[in-house]
């Protein structure tokens, strides 16, 4: 999927213990077909999770999302225990540092940066890996531009 200038748009993302294994460590979700990497110049609104089915450990696991440059950006660790099927997480849950102010308690956008080049979008697990789960990330934004 390649995004349209001068449009809004909504890609999801998905992590599937079937498919990623549940090590702890980063997980590249835009590498995967259909899932792009997030263009320079995208302005990302918001970001929510929803668990498809919950998500176990043998452990304290957690479970965080971001992107190239800050693995937790849009939304902090959460523990394994709120990663319960059908429920929903969004950055305002926690300091998503690039999509919440919490010290004045109001949403801020985050442009992908010509530094920082096309971004993935990822999750990473701590502290215990994953024994299952699938967890649907969704981002949503708006792609500034001249239209082509």
């Amino acid at each position: 999927m390649t995004l349209s200038k001068n449009k809004t748009f909504s890609q999801e993302y998905v992590y599937s213990f079937a498919d990623d294994g549940g090590a702890t460590g980063a997980i590249s979700l835009s590498g995967k077909d259909g899932y792009p990497s997030l263009p320079e110049g995208a302005i990302v609104q918001r970001v929510f999770a929803i668990v498809e089915t919950a998500c176990t450990s043998g452990g304290s696991a957690t479970l965080a999302w971001g992107n190239t440059t800050d693995p937790d950006g849009y939304h902090v660790a959460v523990a394994v225990a709120s990663l319960t099927a059908n429920s929903v997480h969004n950055h305002q849950d926690a300091t998503a540092a690039l999509l919440f102010d919490d010290t004045n308690d109001h949403e801020i956008y985050y442009r992908v940066s010509s530094t920082a080049g096309n971004q993935d979008v990822s999750c990473t697990i701590a502290t215990a890996a994953l024994t299952a789960g699938v967890v649907r990330f969704v981002v949503e934004g708006y792609f500034p531009g001249r239209s082509e």
